[in-house]
């Protein structure tokens, strides 16, 4: 099938005086293209760390063919061990069918791992753990705790395109964080609408990455939080191609 294109949402114009018609234009993209998603996030079962670059997630079921990857490619893959998952735009449960599929994960010395994932009416985001143990370990699955609660603080990112200065990308998509100097595996932070997302996991005076997987790829970007709102830029590759 073919992939969904993104679509450009809006034109920003800005014309002033005698300037080219052309000179304030701002290309807005808007990713919220796929409605209902899954955050899958792929660890090893046991120690909670990230699996192998290698391993490989596989969409079964009845409804496979109508799965995409948020960025709308069919091109299904781990990125450090997170991929997020869609409906097509088309394709929409109801209350009375939800719509069921099977994430398969399999990766060298490690048992294979089937989990099903269910899209409903009422949920358009959720976050799948799937954990795979290694062949032969029995050891009972790491138990992660929450992460504490702050205040809140709220984050406005804007995604930019290589060599683009006038596309500005607003993500709707999944987001990670971790404290920055560490090699701690990234925790969920949440979802953001159009860049927009409200949290109460940062600390004050604290450093933390913040992480987003798109088009197969990972972007971060780092920031110390010393007050209750920030507007961060990450450049997104991946979006800019339309």
């Amino acid at each position: 099938m073919k992939p969904i294109r993104i679509v450009i949402a809006a034109l920003v114009v800005g014309f002033i005086g005698c300037k080219k018609p052309t000179e304030d234009i701002k290309i807005v993209v808007d990713t919220d293209i796929i409605k209902h998603t899954a955050l899958i996030r792929v660890t090893d079962a046991q120690t909670g760390a990230q699996v192998p670059a290698n391993a490989v997630i596989t969409i079964l079921g009845n409804e496979a063919a109508n799965i995409y990857e948020v960025s709308g490619k069919k091109d299904i893959k781990l990125t450090q061990g997170m991929v997020t998952i869609g409906l097509h735009p088309n394709v929409v449960p109801t209350a009375a069918n939800p719509i069921s599929i099977t994430a398969e994960i399999t990766a060298p010395n490690y048992t294979a791992q089937r989990k099903v994932i269910t899209f409903t009416l009422a949920q358009r985001q959720q976050v799948v753990d799937i954990g795979i143990s290694r062949v032969g370990n029995t050891q009972p699955p790491i138990v992660v705790p929450p992460p504490p609660v702050y205040q809140d603080v709220s984050l406005n990112f804007t995604g930019r395109c290589p060599n683009r200065p006038d596309v500005e990308v607003r993500p709707s998509v999944y987001i990670s964080f971790r404290k920055s100097g560490t090699t701690n595996p990234f925790q969920h932070l949440g979802y953001m609408e159009k860049g927009n997302i409200t949290t109460k996991l940062l600390a004050l005076n604290e450093t933390y990455d913040f992480q987003i997987v798109f088009g197969g790829e990972a972007y971060q970007v780092s920031q110390k939080i010393e007050q209750s709102s920030y507007n961060l830029s990450i450049d997104m590759p991946a979006a800019c191609n339309f």
